[in-house]
């Protein structure tokens, strides 16, 4: 029997069906959805089913999409006649994907949670195995699946306590969707616990697979050609920050640049698209900046380098160092990975609000492999000790690399090992 809680859910999104064109219309219009993809997010494929066995494995944004692929990488390699479809929910993961893509492989928007739209994608794509990566719980979509006989998988399961508490709110229906997967992997151990008190199904804690996850790889080219630019100036990191994280950033340069003037900072937003806020931010404060994206160099003067793309974070670890860790500094974030810092040897700065990688954070500044900043003051300090300490930087950034790889191999031989016979058909 259906919750009333799910109950109400299905009949609000009928409702809401035919709103959905205009609100995606106006999503476009805003540049946050691909204007002419817009038929995929109702469900109607613009590319045919593969023939043969296919696995639907769905992450979110750009770093769910990266475990997708690293994930059909290990399936391509244990079976060589698999086919895959991979979904995203946004442009910047989509045009990572795209860059991925093997022969085997078409990538699709999810559709909206849209009774019509699900039931639509099912019917032509039919995939003989669903994977969602770490929190992606729509229930249309998931019952969807289970209607049309969809072995489902959620891994490297991740909730922090907010979503949690959320989800307990409603524990019949929480109970009703993680009932419906034939198996879930949680990534920590809080989450496992989370997820058994809402289920009160048994679960394994396999780690977070972005542990097995390689060292991200850079361009030689490219990478060769700023590190001439740069010569032998100071540099440090800003990655994957956010809207508001910014100011305390270029605050903690300004200071920084007292002490050594010719440093340089390296900021990679979340999401470049918002390049033009951040260089416009930077003319206030009085900060030269360069775009990677125009494909000039950093000159004597740049002050900021702005890395506006996507796909790139091996590049930005092998230019400078330290490297600060964004979506920590405010308490509406929670978080993004360290550990592609760790695999390259790059010492780890993070903020303070860190829930969605809590056990990892924890575990690496037990080990000295991290260090925690709350303030810009106190990420300029630590920047500025690193680099008069290369003695200190050298031994946290070991911490940090061996924690990352003692514990890379166990999450995809796991995931993996649960995985494979899901798959329909298999014997």
């Amino acid at each position: 029997m259906m919750p009333l809680g799910l109950v109400i859910y299905r009949a609000l999104t009928h409702a809401l069906t035919p709103l959905a064109p205009s609100w995606l219309g106006r999503r476009a219009k805003a540049g946050k959805e691909e204007a002419v993809r817009l038929s995929e997010r109702f469900g109607i494929a613009d590319a045919e089913r593969p023939t043969g066995t296919l696995i639907w494995l769905h992450g979110a944004s750009v770093g769910e999409a990266d475990l997708a692929l690293n994930l059909m990488q290990a399936m391509q390699a244990a079976r060589d006649d698999l086919q895959f479809l991979i979904t995203t929910g946004t442009r910047t993961s989509a045009d990572m994907v795209a860059r991925r893509l093997g022969k085997n492989a078409v990538h699709q928007y999810l559709p909206l949670d849209l009774p019509p739209a699900v039931t639509r994608f099912m019917a032509h794509w039919r995939p003989d195995l669903g994977v969602l990566m770490e929190s992606e719980l729509w229930p249309n979509l998931i019952f969807a699946a289970k209607a049309h006989g969809t072995p489902l998988a959620l891994v490297n399961a991740r909730m922090n306590a907010h979503s949690l508490h959320r989800w307990k709110s409603a524990p019949f229906s929480a109970a009703k969707l993680l009932r419906a997967f034939d198996w879930i992997g949680a990534a920590d151990r809080g989450t496992r616990a989370g997820l058994m008190s809402l289920s009160n199904q048994p679960y394994e804690t396999v780690g977070n697979l972005k542990f097995s996850a390689p060292a991200p790889k850079a361009d030689k080219t490219t990478l060769s050609r700023l590190q001439a630019a740069l010569k032998d100036r100071p540099v440090w990191l800003a990655l994957s920050t956010h809207p508001g994280e910014e100011k305390t950033l270029l605050r903690a340069h300004q200071s920084i640049l007292q002490s050594h003037p010719g440093a340089m900072l390296v900021l990679v937003p979340r999401h470049p698209e918002r390049a033009e806020n951040i260089i416009a931010l930077c003319d206030q404060m009085n900060m030269t900046t360069t775009r990677h994206s125009t494909g000039a160099n950093p000159d004597e003067t740049t002050r900021i380098y702005l890395g506006d793309s996507i796909g790139e974070m091996g590049l930005w670890l092998r230019l400078g160092s330290p490297a600060f860790i964004g979506g920590s500094l405010l308490p509406t974030l929670s978080g993004h990975n360290p550990l592609e810092a760790a695999r390259l040897n790059v010492p780890i700065l993070t903020g303070l609000y860190c829930a969605s990688f809590q056990e990892i954070y924890e575990t690496l500044i037990r080990a000295e492999g991290a260090r925690p900043a709350k303030t810009g003051a106190d990420i300029a300090r630590a920047v500025l000790d690193l680099w008069d300490n290369p003695d200190k930087a050298k031994a946290m950034s070991k911490a940090a690399k061996t924690i990352a790889h003692d514990q890379a191999d166990t999450p995809m031989k796991a995931t993996m090992a649960a995985l494979m016979p899901l798959i329909r058909g298999s014997d």
